[in-house]
């Protein structure tokens, strides 16, 4: 509430949870014919015309706002093509809602991280989807960049999350079917 009465300041007006969906190539330089889809928790507007894309994270600690920014600078880009709006009058801010210390002392704490997204965040961005690309044109190189040092903990990771979600989606819908 602390984070949203300081928002509403500048930017009175919002609009709640939202798919936002683009064509890949208008994104990055491919000739995928892939869409790209995310989900925006928030976005505030104000009078001016100016925009505030939120991401709500309950991440324990701020460690990870740098890919964060990348996240939210790709729909930042996707949310400016599907409304026709310049990208110079969309900003983002990370709102963490659940930082606690290593030792738990009952404290949660909040943070509203309106640092902007630099031009490396979604070059790094552009750079995961093209290996991501790549895997797709090539499987087995997949394979090579899993077992290699380099990148296995992060794709492991990634592979382990994307697993857990379709097992669980998987589960949710066996179970509707019954």
């Amino acid at each position: 509430e602390k984070i949203i009465t300081q928002i509403r300041k500048e930017y009175p007006d919002v609009e709640a949870e939202g798919e936002i969906r683009t064509e890949l190539s208008k994104l990055v330089n491919t000739t995928e014919t892939i869409q790209f889809k995310g989900f925006i928790d928030a976005v505030f507007k104000n009078n001016k015309g100016d925009y505030l894309i939120i991401d709500w994270k309950t991440d324990k600690k701020i460690d990870n706002a740098s890919k964060h920014r990348q996240q939210l600078e790709a729909y930042k880009r996707a949310y400016s093509l599907k409304h026709n709006i310049s990208l110079d009058k969309i900003k983002t801010a990370i709102c963490f809602i659940g930082l606690r210390k290593t030792i738990n002392t009952g404290k949660i704490d909040y943070l509203f991280d309106d640092k902007q997204p630099t031009k490396s965040s979604f070059e790094t961005f552009s750079r995961k989807v093209n290996i991501i690309l790549d895997w797709k044109k090539e499987p087995e190189s997949y394979f090579k960049d899993l077992i290699s040092k380099e990148m296995n903990e992060e794709l492991m990771l990634s592979v382990i999350e994307q697993y857990k979600k379709e097992t669980i989606e998987l589960k949710i819908m066996n179970k509707n079917d019954k």
